[in-house]
């Protein structure tokens, strides 16, 4: 029986055939799950894509799978349907795959997938294989039971530090699934953010508005740059796994950096301990020892990973040599008897920024964005180079995804633990997981009309007073609230709040208002009990951003700050602190039905024409 497992993962795919192996899919074992959009609606994936992203990064996608949870991923000025992008993905696969087989059929074609995903997304997984042409039987396979049987019939655990996520599965000795966790904060695009950030204090002192343009590029050269640096902080992460130092290559006018595998360790420190910290309490409720913790994932080729795991769990995981390739290995050999799916889904893995809303919203628009497996468009494959070949034969969908043609809409497609595991602890608050969700309850706007003119001068409060300030106007502001807003309140629509009603995380008390601006923005204003509180919860909110983050200083009446701002899909949220001050701000777009895509450079430009406080 001719078997061909494929793991489309976040950054990478992989391909198995049986009697085979890895497919050689694009130049090597692994192929960027990256996707181009040409302007005459060809698509362009893998290397070719990465390449082609030189001429026009708006028009590129490098991870297409973190969108699975929203119909289309905006490329240029057009909106590919998800299921597109992840077709020209598998039918690149299926070019390859096409040659080895020499006109053989495919009994069967197994899809990896996240444990934890329902059946809207596997559908939309699967109805983008039969786009892409795949025939035989389709079989969804969880990647920790991929994983699993290869361990034997012993219980184990999968430790999967992926792109985008971290994910950990534990099961028994038939490979059944007993528990599982998760942190949606950390990933291996969460590393090379935080390389980023940790270059950006070493050089942006030469140069910040030569800075500023790499992290909010406006021309095609800035993107470039954009795209080169982050490509080279990429590598710089993989070649620490060996090297004691790396070299960074910097765009002008910035000088080359050095950077150190201790510098590095100590910026995924923290990550890695909440990962080990999931893994122990999935363990615990798993009920069973697991004799061996397998590592998945690029990320875990750090040689911290495993240590910090020895240390804090008591067992040496089992790293393999490739573990990129592992999990599309593990689906060739996978009992079928053993898969068990996921039966309903839960909240989108692959979050949209924070939303804050001012009414109760509707249970209908909450959860996962409605799939349509019968999406599709007129983008055909450009397979370059690479050997072309046919399909093997058999009956394939109308206008399935060829690799050198177009393809038009398809109407059909349709126990005891081990004795060194720390003792039970209470559970940690992780106030890196926050999320201004869209059910958050906040108040509704009184629609209380205050004009009041911003404090100027010499009675600006100190940042001392403000510790201790507690008198509040008609409003709810306190005059270091007052500061902070500027002018906003001067319009109306702020009114006090008894607390920041905060998705994922506890509430923040303190002094809160809520205000409503225009054009759906909203902003709240918090004023904390220290400094310290304000900035971890505004460093809470910044690391629950799922997209790439713009970040800048601002001055105004009297204070400095910062603020970082991140959008997707016409929503986007943007916080921003105030130096030595214990208060912070959020404001928040609400997206509109069949609104453009919001920048994030659109709502950096209204806090700072709009919102921030002026001189």
């Amino acid at each position: 029986m001719r078997v061909l497992s494929v793991d489309l993962g976040t950054a990478n795919t992989v391909a198995v055939l049986s009697d085979h192996g890895v497919v050689d899919v694009d130049g090597g074992p692994t192929m960027p799950s990256s996707v181009y959009l040409d302007e005459d609606g060809s698509l362009r994936v893998g290397r070719e894509a990465e390449r082609r992203s030189r001429q026009d990064p708006s028009r590129y996608e490098a991870n297409p799978k973190r969108h699975i949870d929203k119909a289309t991923i905006r490329l240029g000025e057009q909106n590919l349907p998800t299921n597109d992008a992840l077709a020209a993905i598998y039918a690149r696969v299926m070019e390859a795959v096409t040659a080895l087989l020499k006109g053989e059929h495919l009994d069967e074609i197994r899809l990896t997938h996240p444990a934890e995903w329902g059946p809207s997304r596997r559908n939309k997984l699967l109805s983008s294989a039969r786009l892409a042409g795949m025939t035989g039987e389709l079989v969804p396979v969880p990647e920790a039971i991929a994983v699993a049987s290869l361990g034997g019939g012993r219980p184990l655990a999968v430790y999967d530090f992926g792109a985008d996520t971290f994910d950990v599965s534990v099961l028994d000795s038939e490979h059944r699934i007993l528990a599982d966790g998760s942190l949606s904060d950390v990933g291996g695009l969460d590393i090379d953010q935080a390389l980023l950030e940790h270059i950006g204090r070493m050089v942006s002192h030469k140069d910040p508005a030569g800075w500023q343009r790499l992290l909010r590029p406006t021309t095609v050269d800035d993107h470039r740059a954009r795209l080169g640096l982050r490509e080279e902080l990429r590598l710089a992460k993989e070649d620490l796994s060996e090297l004691p130092q790396v070299e960074v290559l910097m765009p002008e006018p910035f000088e080359k950096v050095v950077i150190t595998r201790a510098e590095l360790e100590a910026l995924v420190r923290p990550s890695l301990i909440r990962s080990t910290e999931v893994l122990i309490s999935t363990v615990r409720k798993a009920g069973v020892t697991p004799e061996h913790v397998y590592l998945v994932g690029g990320s875990c080729r750090m040689p911290l990973v495993a240590q910090m795991i020895a240390e804090k769990v008591g067992i040496v995981p089992t790293n393999p040599d490739h573990p990129e390739t592992i999990v599309a290995s593990g689906a060739q050999v996978v009992d079928r008897a053993t898969i068990t799916l996921k039966p309903e889904d839960d909240k989108p893995k692959f979050v949209e920024p924070p939303t804050v809303v001012t009414a109760p919203v509707s249970p209908a628009v909450s959860g996962p964005h409605p799939v349509n497996p019968n999406v599709s468009g007129p983008n055909p494959v450009i397979s370059g180079s690479y050997p072309s070949g046919s399909y093997p034969s058999g009956s394939y969908p109308s206008g399935a995804y060829s690799g050198s043609g177009t393809y038009p809409v398809n109407p059909n497609v349709s126990g005891s633990y081990p004795t060194n595991f720390p003792q039970q602890q209470p559970p940690k608050k992780d106030n890196k997981k926050v999320l201004i969700g869209a059910g958050a309850a906040v108040l509704v706007v009184a629609g209380i009309i205050g004009a009041v003119v911003a404090l100027s001068g010499p009675g600006l409060p100190s940042a001392d007073e403000c510790k201790d300030d507690t008198s509040q106007d008609g409003q709810g502001f306190t005059k270091c609230l007052r500061q902070l807003a500027g002018t906003v309140p001067d319009g109306g629509g702020c009114e006090k709040a008894d607390s920041a009603q905060i998705t994922g995380m506890e509430e923040i008390k303190g002094t809160v208002v809520s205000c409503t601006i225009r054009d759906g923005y909203a902003v709240q204003y918090i004023l904390t009990d220290s400094v310290t509180g304000a900035e971890n919860n505004a460093d809470a909110i910044a690391k629950s951003f799922q997209t790439d983050r713009v970040e800048a200083d601002w001055t105004g009446n009297g204070l400095q700050g910062a603020y970082r701002v991140a959008t997707s899909s016409g929503t986007g949220v943007l916080v921003f602190t105030a130096k030595d001050r214990p208060m912070f701000g959020i404001l928040t777009k609400t997206a509109e039905e069949n609104a453009d895509e919001l920048k994030a450079d659109e709502m950096a430009d209204f806090f700072e024409k709009s919102v921030q406080p002026g001189e």
